[in-house]
């Protein structure tokens, strides 16, 4: 299993948004992640070839998703 992080997925307002989220590769976690966007009433435009892969090489410990930077 890999590690995946999102930010760029439709949100309930227009500010970021953010998701982590664990699967086999990029397009199970597209499809992981709009399932459950779905489920909460979004619109579910994940799309795999934006999945972040997170790195499991240690090159990487910390990953900050949104800052509150708009």
């Amino acid at each position: 299993m890999k590690v995946f992080t999102y930010t760029s997925f439709t949100g309930h307002y227009p500010v970021g948004v953010a998701a982590v989220v664990i699967a086999e590769d990029a397009e199970e976690a597209a499809d992981n992640l709009n399932f459950k966007l779905k489920a909460a009433g979004l619109k579910g435009d994940a799309r795999p070839v934006d999945m972040e892969p997170f790195p499991t090489d240690c090159r990487e410990s910390i990953r900050i998703l949104n800052d509150g930077n708009y």
